[in-house]
C-alpha cells in the first residue's frame, strides 16, 4: 500500500515515510463553500463598485465638459461683445474726428473771410485819412507821409489791433474745436456717466 519514495498510495490516501502514517486534513464542505461565497460575494460588490463609480465618474466627465460648453460659449459671447464695443467706440471716435476737422475748416474759413473784411477795413481807413490830409494840407506842396499825424497813429494802431484779434481768434476757435472734441470723444468712450 506504501511506496518506499513516500509518494502517496493511491488507495487509501495516506502517504507514507519515515515519519509514520499521516492522515491528511479534511476540511469541511460547508468552510469552503463559505469562503467561496464570501469570495463571490466580494468580488461583485468589487464589480459593483466599479460600476457605480464609473458611472459617477461619466456624469462628472459630462457635467465637466457642459460646463465647458458654457464657458467657452460665454467667452465667445463676451469677446463678441468687446469686439461690437470697440468697433462701436472706433466709429463713434472716426465720426468725432470727422466733426472736428470740419468744424476747424469752417473755422479758419470764417478767420480768412475776418481777415479779408479787416484788410478792406484798413486800406479804407488809410484812404480816408490820406483824403482827410490831402484836404487839410490842400497848399502843400510835399507829398511825404506825415510822421505824427493823428490819423496815421490811429490807423497804424487799428491795424496792428485788428491783426493780433484775427490771430487771437484764430487760436481760440482752434482750442475751442479741439477741446469739444476731446470732450466728445471722452462722451463717447465713457457712456455710463
Amino acid at each position: 500500500m506504501h511506496t518506499r519514495a513516500g509518494r502517496p498510495n493511491r488507495a487509501d490516501g495516506r502517504i507514507s515515510g519515515g515519519m509514520g502514517m499521516l492522515t491528511q486534513a479534511k476540511v469541511p464542505l460547508r468552510v469552503v463553500a463559505a469562503v467561496v461565497l464570501a469570495g463571490g460575494i466580494f468580488s461583485a460588490g468589487w464589480v459593483a463598485n466599479g460600476w457605480r463609480l464609473g458611472g459617477q465618474l461619466q456624469q462628472l466627465q459630462a457635467a465637466k465638459a457642459k460646463e465647458r460648453e458654457g464657458q467657452a460659449g460665454a467667452l465667445a459671447a463676451a469677446s463678441e461683445a468687446a469686439r461690437a464695443e470697440e468697433q462701436r467706440r472706433t466709429a463713434e471716435q472716426r465720426g468725432i474726428a470727422n466733426a472736428a476737422a470740419k468744424e476747424r475748416d469752417q473755422a479758419l474759413a470764417d478767420a480768412r473771410a475776418a481777415g479779408a473784411v479787416a484788410e478792406q477795413l484798413r486800406v479804407r481807413a488809410a484812404q480816408l485819412a490820406a483824403a482827410a490830409r490831402a484836404a487839410g494840407h490842400s497848399a502843400a506842396a510835399g507829398g511825404g507821409a506825415a510822421t505824427g499825424d493823428p490819423l496815421d497813429v490811429l490807423t497804424d494802431v487799428l491795424g496792428r489791433a485788428d491783426a493780433r484779434a484775427g490771430e487771437l481768434a484764430e487760436y481760440a476757435d482752434r482750442a475751442r474745436v479741439a477741446g469739444l472734441a476731446c470732450e466728445r470723444s471722452y462722451d463717447a468712450l465713457n457712456p455710463a456717466r
